[in-house]
């Protein structure tokens, strides 16, 4: 079918929420020298307290996503006016981040940005599923994981820009905040409620709200078409939600949750966040001129490799189970590679193994999981069941981010302080996740 111009630009809109998610995760990677004085424009922090600054935007996210679904059920917020709440709190948190110097208003500012981060995670995989015609759902659904590697590559390269010109690295925040501002003024003039929303969870208020009915918004994406899609399809292919619905003891709401909760843990315990949050870091003991550099490079390859994905994702061709199961295989040899890269001190070495695997990861597991998640719950459930996912995906990130740098120290005696031990656990992780997905996932029509 052809996509009309107002459903792209929906997209754009919506995967904004996301690319301030991707932003934030690299927004401080860069400038790490910058704060524990190994640069100049010294913040005199520890390794410790860039960590701590760092976990702030995790743990931010972690409570908006678990709150997210409770909130929404009983409050009946949209998903249009979430993603503006989610705007505005990035708004505060980056202009707070760019004003201050205070380690306590830094780590407020993270968690600000965290919240709004988290709510982003949790309504726009639900929010483009919802929008989008059902014989391209999976490819629209990968342009989730594109924004958030477009933000990542995005922080990276501004942050690389100004260390090596020696500018302000208050530009980054900034930067985040012009975004937040269109994302709050497209959305009050311009962008439409889900449709999926207005069919389910707000039917009750939709009305009385003003809102435009479900079906005319249909048409507005989808073209005139879109009543002979739904005819064709059927009505099943259309979320519809209930509110009140009981999932504490629905049966398939427990079988989808549980592959959920396991590819959204297996995203995170993959490595790749080290990599991202910590990756100048890493190199800058084998390769300390170059190493904020290959960061970026780490961001183009993150964001190159995602594209992949969307000709692939159809279960008529590789199809999702192939993509994680791939990806995570790919993850343990190359975490491997780079742990006993990073034993030897192979400046080179580590960098490939770095970029492969970064490429894995964007095959697979990095936007796979997110498009899953409206596949494998039932209809009814997916508000809460993205919630309790998101907020999983979000422990797990708070756990990688804070205990990279202290396992890497605890283990440093054996590997040489380089971080290759820890590496070493992730890749046993991605094999384990390998062979869990490939034995218990299966493909919801």
């Amino acid at each position: 079918m052809v996509v009309k111009a107002a459903l792209i630009g929906m997209i754009v809109w919506v995967t904004m929420a996301v690319f301030q998610f991707g932003f934030g995760i690299s927004e401080l990677n860069a400038f790490e020298p910058r704060f524990t004085c190994k640069a100049a424009e010294c913040f005199n922090l520890s390794d410790t307290a860039f960590g701590w600054i760092t976990t702030m935007f995790t743990i931010g996210g972690a409570a908006s996503s678990i709150a997210c679904g409770s909130i929404s059920k009983h409050a009946q917020i949209s998903r249009k006016n979430w993603l503006q709440i989610s705007a505005a709190l990035s708004l505060v948190g980056s202009t707070l981040l760019g004003t201050t110097s205070s380690m306590l208003l830094l780590s407020t500012a993270r968690l600000v940005q965290g919240f709004g981060a988290g709510i982003g995670v949790v309504q726009v995989p639900v929010y483009l599923q919802e929008i989008s015609p059902p014989s391209i759902s999976g490819e629209i659904g990968i342009t989730n994981q594109l924004a958030v590697v477009t933000g990542i590559f995005c922080a990276q390269a501004i942050g690389t820009w100004a260390m090596a010109y020696s500018l302000p690295w208050r530009t980054v925040p900034f930067a985040s905040c012009i975004i937040a501002i269109s994302q709050l003024i497209v959305g009050w003039f311009w962008a439409y409620e889900s449709p999926g929303w207005l069919d389910g969870e707000g039917a009750r208020i939709a009305t009385r709200s003003g809102y435009p009915s479900a079906s005319l918004i249909r048409e507005r994406l989808w073209g005139h078409d879109a009543y002979e899609i739904v005819d064709r399809l059927g009505t099943d292919t259309l979320p519809e939600r209930n509110a009140n619905a009981d999932w504490h003891t629905d049966p398939d709401f427990r079988k989808g949750m549980r592959i959920v909760a396991m590819t959204q843990i297996a995203q995170q315990f993959s490595g790749v966040n080290a990599i991202l949050y910590y990756s100048t870091g890493i190199l800058s003991k084998v390769m300390p001129n170059i190493a904020s550099y290959i960061g970026l490079l780490v961001t183009i390859v993150n964001g190159l490799l995602t594209f992949p994905p969307i000709a692939l994702i159809s279960e008529s061709r590789l199809g999702r189970k192939t993509l994680m199961v791939g990806s995570a295989t790919g993850m343990f040899v190359f975490c491997s590679i780079l742990a006993f890269s990073l034993w030897i001190a192979s400046p080179w070495g580590s960098a490939l193994a770095i970029l492969c695997v970064i490429a894995c990861f964007s095959m697979g597991l990095g936007p796979v999981p997110f498009v899953i998640i409206p596949e494998v719950l039932p209809s009814e459930y997916v508000s809460i069941g993205s919630s309790m996912g998101l907020g999983v995906n979000w422990i797990c990130n708070i756990l990688v981010a804070a205990s990279f740098p202290i396992l890497r120290n605890v283990l440093g005696s054996y590997d040489g302080h380089t971080g290759g031990l820890v590496f070493g656990l992730f890749a046993c992780s991605n094999l384990w996740f390998a062979a869990w997905i490939a034995r218990n996932y299966h493909y919801v029509q």
